[in-house]
């Protein structure tokens, strides 16, 4: 897949930005590491992977390459960075507050385990879920705008950039899609009185073994009647093959009538992060 994915970067300058990072080495040997990342076709960034070993920490190692990491987004004309770090990991949280870092949301990530396709819960009265194309990026992109708070729009504001796929990659997808061995099963939730999106879900099922399988779900809050059928039936669609994959889902602090329903489905946390963002730009 490298080849193609360095034809893609000739072709397309923007996916260069695509995944890049930084290395630490001492005594002749790799002993941190930082990734960086532009997201989607924005001037935003996403920092991901910090890590020292244990023998080298609490040496500085960890702040230069994550000040490695800002300079590079800056350098390319980034407006903001975010990041992720486990709630509970003090050191590194206050390491990216001594930086700029601002705390401005949580992430949840669960875990559902490998098991019997679930009995189907009924669709509240006054909505329709229908199947959909994984590129039809408008609908989705309509709804963050709609409903993503200001505080995330501060440091990840919705930008049609991390939604519309160039025709490059939409070329490309069903060539990555097989070669990971991924089927992306994708819907769309209206209400009937407005034809108003309310919801979108994405369902990655894996045809091959070992891995998991991944849910995604975006919600109107104010149609959290929604929440246990959109969770219910993505994970059906996740546990209709026959391999029994366990299943994973991710949600933000803001979307709690998902979250309540994951847990009423089954879904056990995982990991929950601090999601924290720096402004590159006055």
């Amino acid at each position: 897949m490298w080849p193609v994915v360095r034809l893609l970067q000739a072709l397309h300058p923007p996916l260069r930005d695509a995944l890049r990072g930084f290395i630490w080495e001492e005594d002749g040997q790799p002993v941190g590491l930082a990734n960086v990342l532009r997201l989607g076709h924005t001037d935003r960034w996403l920092i991901g992977n910090v890590g020292v070993l244990p023998d080298y920490r609490r040496r500085g190692i960890a702040r230069r390459l994550v000040e490695a990491c800002v300079a590079y987004a800056r350098e390319r004309g980034g407006a903001s960075v975010v990041l992720d770090v486990v709630a509970g990991n003090e050191p590194a949280y206050r390491l990216y507050q001594s930086l700029g870092f601002e705390h401005y949301d949580d992430r949840y990530e669960f875990i559902h385990a490998s098991g019997p396709r679930p009995d189907p819960t009924p669709l509240p009265e006054g909505y329709t879920l229908r199947p959909c194309s994984w590129s039809n990026w408008r609908p989705r992109y309509e709804l963050a705008q709609r409903i993503t708070p200001e505080t995330v729009c501060r440091y990840v504001p919705v930008e049609e950039g991390r939604f519309r796929q160039p025709w490059l990659l939409r070329a490309f997808a069903p060539l990555f899609l097989a070669a990971e061995g991924l089927r992306v099963h994708s819907h769309l939730a209206r209400q009937v009185s407005s034809s108003q999106v309310v919801a979108s879900a994405r369902c990655m099922v894996r045809r091959r073994r070992g891995g998991t399988n991944r849910i995604e779900i975006e919600l109107d809050p104010l149609h959290a009647a929604l929440a246990p059928h959109l969770v219910m039936e993505m994970l059906r669609i996740a546990t209709s093959d026959a391999m029994q994959h366990p299943v994973e889902l991710q949600l933000p602090r803001w979307q709690s009538a998902l979250i309540e329903a994951a847990r009423e489905a089954g879904f056990t946390l995982r990991y929950e992060y601090r999601s924290m963002g720096l402004s590159l730009r006055p």
